[in-house]
């Protein structure tokens, strides 16, 4: 039983829920609960837990509520940037979908309670037309994440324009490439359209399930699930949503999350190979851990040293899509993609690489016993 794990689980209970279930000996460090918090991006929903807990003095609690304060911050720049973000797609009449927190945060108690990392909106507007509409807004261009291109606002705002929900390397990409036939318009005659219900809860789960098997995935899309299947009500359809799942093959996944969910909440009663998945989530932090990514790795081939070599040369000669941020023209003249090759080679030669080291080492730092414990965890939830 980790300690710190289940006093997060309970504060996260007690805002929700008004209650805590899970074995928790002793008073937990506020301090190692913030830490945790910080790196799950939730810590508006476990400071409120905390207050409601009553254990704690104004005087402990002080670091955690300075810290939410600037998540409140946070949040309302967000959403001013949102409006201003949807007048501008709307205004060039370009189709778009808001994607997760921005939908998400209806269904909680309290707004702000759901924290969001980035905007995420849907589109089928061409790159150059994103590019020149976030550009106008202000935004900095930062990279091109494959199925999306990212930029930010500094300090506090960053959007992904995402240009597919999934790529064609996960088995259900197929039925959320076809999504656009099944939007739903505004009501207001804008460019604005609306995933239906059984799909956004679906694109919630499938979301999931990329992250859990790739990168790690924190608590918060837990929560959304939680959430959302409690307060939805009559909204979605999900008996047609499960049949769904089940030509996805993500059902047996869901009612899994689904019964840790409960433990977590309800029943109170974790087994150890709860604990092994509870601490997973935990360790894997909202958008994942290097040591998580490269586990994942590890574990889908049956060379290690094999993937080792891969990775190298991945950091050797990166793909377009991560090299464009350091070299700018790369947007419009894809074709010097080599030339870059070189250019970064003697850049890293002539100047230490400080962050490749450090991928190296956490590479090294993955041990046999972890990539052993996240295949079984994945093999006990029917992922591959």
């Amino acid at each position: 039983m980790n300690q710190a794990n289940h006093a997060f689980i309970n504060a996260i209970n007690l805002c929700l829920n008004g209650k805590k279930v899970l074995p928790q000996q002793e008073k937990a460090d506020v301090k190692e609960l913030l830490a945790i918090a910080k790196k799950q991006s939730l810590a508006n929903i476990v400071y409120c837990g905390l207050k409601k807990d009553g254990s704690y003095s104004d005087e402990e609690l002080f670091a955690f509520g300075e810290y939410t304060e600037l998540c409140t911050f946070q949040y309302l720049r967000q959403e001013q940037e949102l409006l201003r973000l949807c007048s501008a797609l709307k205004e060039k009449k370009i189709r778009f979908v808001l994607l997760k927190g921005s939908r998400l945060r209806a269904f909680y108690p309290s707004p702000e309670l759901r924290s969001s990392c980035d905007i995420d909106v849907l589109t089928d507007a061409p790159d150059e037309t994103i590019l020149a509409i976030m550009q106008s807004l202000g935004y900095e261009y930062e990279k091109d994440g494959e199925t999306t291109l990212n930029f930010a606002l500094p300090p506090l705002v960053t959007v992904e324009m995402h240009r597919h929900l999934f790529d064609d390397r996960l088995s259900f990409h197929g039925y959320f490439d076809a999504v656009w036939d099944r939007v739903i318009p505004s009501e207001d005659g804008s460019s604005e359209c609306f995933l239906t219900e059984e799909d956004f809860y679906l694109y919630m789960i499938a979301h999931l399930v990329k992250h859990f098997t790739r990168y790690g995935c924190g608590l918060r899309p837990l929560l959304d699930l939680y959430v959302y299947e409690r307060e939805a009500g009559d909204l979605c359809d999900f008996a047609a949503a499960e049949k769904k799942l089940e030509e996805l093959d993500l059902l047996y996944f869901t009612k899994q999350m689904r019964e840790l969910l409960n433990k977590w909440f309800e029943e109170g009663n974790l087994t150890e190979q709860d604990e092994e998945l509870t601490e997973y989530l935990i360790r894997s932090g909202v958008y994942g851990s290097v040591i998580t990514i490269k586990a994942n790795q590890f574990r889908q081939v049956a060379s290690l040293r094999g993937l080792k070599l891969r990775v190298l040369l991945s950091h050797i000669f990166p793909p377009l899509r991560i090299m464009r941020p350091m070299y700018p023209r790369l947007l419009r003249c894809p074709v010097f993609l080599p030339v870059a090759w070189i250019a970064r080679m003697l850049r890293i030669l002539l100047k230490e690489d400080k962050k490749s080291k450090k991928t190296q080492q956490i590479m090294q730092s993955v041990d046999e016993e972890y990539i052993s414990q996240v295949s079984g965890i994945m093999q006990r939830l029917h992922l591959q």
